[in-house]
């Protein structure tokens, strides 16, 4: 499988080799207009196959409520199987931790500290 990238006003999406979706996300607010674009493009890079998505969320500056939601919805979900958000300092945790506490989705969520770990969980993901 050859990578594939595609960069959105708010983060960097990479399908890489072993098919999980690693995006790095930029020092913006997310706003529902940022997430519909991050959602758009992941589904793009999953053509047709939910994948394991690990997200970098540690330049993160915040996510506003209507954003957290749609990514917790069904649109959302098209294009990953299982989400992994990458943290370290306080303020990517607490923004990882209100996203996992304040909305339900449809697939496995799990925060990390390590890129290791995250995609060792995502692995399981893979079909």
């Amino acid at each position: 499988m050859k990578a594939r990238e595609i960069v959105t006003s708010a983060q960097i999406l990479r399908l890489e080799d072993d098919g999980i979706i690693r995006a790095t996300a930029f020092p913006v607010h997310m706003s529902l207009t940022f997430a519909q674009e991050v959602v758009r493009a992941t589904i793009e890079l999953a053509d047709g196959t939910p994948r394991p998505v690990l997200v970098d969320i540690r330049a993160q500056k915040s996510v506003d409520r209507v954003a957290r939601e749609y990514f917790a919805g069904a649109e959302a979900a098209k294009g990953h199987c299982a989400l992994a958000l990458l943290v370290d300092s306080p303020v990517s945790k607490a923004i990882g931790n209100f996203f996992l506490a304040l909305s339900q989705a449809p697939v496995p969520r799990k925060l990390f500290t390590t890129e290791e770990d995250a995609a060792r969980w995502l692995r399981g993901f893979l079909r």
